[in-house]
């Protein structure tokens, strides 16, 4: 075999190699994806994840104010270009053990279908209750889960019961004690600025223009 001939051979034996560990490479993710859970935990995002602007509400969803405000940040929120919308539990103690059963049950709506599942629980939870821990008769009609799984869920599953309580804990590491209550935070900087109660959206937009601007790393505004 000549020179030339060898280095063609040499080349072809290195280009099947390449191609069988890039081959092994992909049948070996693929199986690690496919050991990884389907479901999984919040927090929850409404719009663009790689938005600059996240805007987090604490809220409790027997809170009779989240009720009212709550589709009002939301309908803001879809109509900006680079802001999204995180949802941080807050179930209020004076508000008993439905806040806290009802903030599970959306928890478990997402586990069990997603973002969009987490939302219309979200949604459906606002426009049935009585607010102020009277929540509501019957259940939720959260499109592709079964209802009954969904309460077994809420009742028994002990991750998402840590969860919630481990985000109420949060909270208040945070000195948020009302709700609703926002965080802003850029998500470049990582700057942040907490507003309690419910804010317009001139004041949200004060915020984040307070945030590309200014050096702190957190403040207050009421």
């Amino acid at each position: 075999m000549t020179r030339p001939n060898k280095r063609w051979a040499i080349f072809r034996v290195g280009a099947l190699l390449a191609c069988l560990v890039i081959s092994i490479m992909a049948f070996f993710s693929h199986i690690q994806d496919q050991s990884l859970p389907q479901n999984h935990l919040g927090p929850w995002v409404l719009g663009p994840p790689s938005a600059r602007w996240t805007i987090t509400e604490f809220a409790d969803l027997e809170c009779p104010y989240c009720k009212t405000y709550t589709p009002v940040l939301k309908s803001w929120v879809q109509r900006q270009k680079d802001v999204n919308l995180q949802w941080h539990h807050l179930p209020l103690g004076f508000h008993g053990a439905v806040a806290v059963h009802e903030a599970r049950r959306a928890e478990c709506a997402g586990k069990l279908g997603g973002p969009e599942a987490f939302w219309q629980a979200v949604d459906q939870t606002f426009e049935r209750t009585h607010s102020n821990g009277q929540g509501f008769d019957g259940h939720l009609d959260v499109a592709g889960i079964d209802s009954s799984e969904l309460e077994s869920c809420s009742v028994n599953d002990m991750q998402v019961a840590l969860h919630v309580d481990q985000q109420s804990r949060e909270a208040t590491s945070f000195g948020v004690e009302a709700t609703p209550s926002l965080m802003i935070r850029d998500n470049t900087t990582g700057k942040t600025v907490k507003l309690e109660g419910p804010a317009d959206g001139v004041t949200l937009l004060s915020a984040i223009d307070w945030l590309a601007s200014n050096s702190n790393s957190v403040t207050t505004q009421r």
